[in-house]
């Protein structure tokens, strides 16, 4: 089934972008709300806080539809380390278990943490890039308050089972670095207590904002012990003296001025996304994987962590170049014009739903037909 026109037309990146896993292409309707917003921020349209607060409230909900959850229990945040540091200082004392295989957002606000004595962590090996629930059951117990995982592995591109993730956190809370994932596959906050993402990756919505979502169990467990003046009620009221009392819904966890400026442009990603079923941008994102996995396969390249099944898979693929070098093989894909990361012997490629069909053959032809290429 193919996206429509009407959709794809939102988005003009290069024929050979396909490194949505680093910095994803700005989508066109957020470049154009961005532009609009820096006019407004002007002063020279709007009385500009009710306008940027009606912007973060539907940009709010707009993610909320994206997650299949209430308004009430999204807040934007800065980006996901923001949203995660926030969780981190606001548990509860006892055990955090953590993949060690994590991206270092999902690493630093745990271990500053556990530094400041107010958690216990818990890092879990993780065997051939596959965080499976056996791993997190095992390390976690009746101390623990938190499991920290990633829904996409930033560098193997294995989508974990959050089902199976809940079952083995037990009472913990589930927090699931959603960055990798969200914008690109379905994403449901049924089995999870807080998913942070930024929207610079497949979102498509630039730097400096994501979204922050929170079940009832994690308002309730988690203190706002890093709550801004934002996050209270009348904050406007500076007669009262301070603390003010936390906000009851997810903008509790707002450190400070929300990114005004930045949240145009994912509002006009999320309009985007949303003119589509997500379950259709996956199925077209799973489509490029695919075509990416074959290409480079029949380049006599190995995949890190072949997905066992299209449960796992995700937007990522990550192969090691046969017959040369990562490096001499990235140099002439990007020569050729093609986009992507190159990192400790791998190459790795991100396509989303709008990277054309035939990105997929063309980067698979350049490989295959290097002089004296051999497996």
């Amino acid at each position: 089934m193919s996206l429509p026109r009407s959709f794809l037309d939102h988005y003009d990146e290069p024929f050979g972008f396909v490194d949505f896993a680093a910095i994803g292409a700005m989508s066109i309707p957020a470049r154009r709300r961005l532009a609009s917003m820096a006019e407004v921020m002007a002063g020279r349209t709007e009385k500009l806080v009710p306008f940027v607060m009606g912007e973060l409230g539907t940009t709010a909900a707009l993610a909320a539809r994206l997650l299949r959850t209430d308004p009430g229990r999204v807040g934007i945040v800065p980006n996901t380390s923001t949203g995660l540091f926030t969780v981190a200082f606001g548990l509860p004392r006892g055990s955090v278990v953590v993949p060690e295989t994590e991206f270092p957002a999902n690493l630093y606000p745990w271990t500053r943490a556990a530094e400041a004595g107010r958690i216990e962590l818990r890092m879990v090996e993780v065997q051939a890039g596959r965080l499976t629930a056996d791993l997190v059951a095992d390390a976690v117990d009746t101390s623990t308050v938190a499991v920290a995982a990633s829904y996409v592995d930033y560098h193997t591109g294995f989508r974990c089972d959050l089902a199976s993730l809940r079952e083995a956190a037990g009472d913990a809370l589930l927090v699931i670095d959603a960055v990798q994932g969200q914008g690109a596959l379905e994403f449901s906050m049924e089995h999870v207590d807080v998913a942070v993402a930024a929207g610079h990756k497949w979102l498509r919505a630039g730097g400096g904002v994501g979204v922050m979502a929170v079940s009832d169990r994690a308002l309730e467990r988690l203190s706002p012990t890093l709550v801004g003046w934002p996050g209270v009620e009348d904050p406007f009221d500076v007669q009262v003296p301070l603390p003010h009392p936390p906000l009851s819904d997810a903008g509790r966890f707002t450190m400070g001025s929300p990114p005004f400026t930045a949240v145009a442009a994912l509002r006009g990603s999320l309009e985007a996304l949303g003119e589509v079923p997500m379950e259709d941008v996956e199925r077209a994102v799973i489509a490029r994987s695919k075509s990416v996995e074959e290409e480079v396969l029949a380049a006599g390249a190995v995949v890190l962590c072949p997905p066992l099944s299209d449960s796992e898979r995700s937007g990522i693929v990550t192969f090691r170049p046969s017959g040369e070098s990562s490096a001499d093989a990235y140099a002439r894909l990007t020569e050729a014009g093609f986009f992507l990361t190159e990192r400790g012997g791998y190459l790795r490629v991100a396509p989303h739903a709008s990277t054309h069909p035939d990105a997929a053959a063309a980067l698979g032809e350049i490989l295959r037909t290097r002089g004296s290429f051999a497996t």
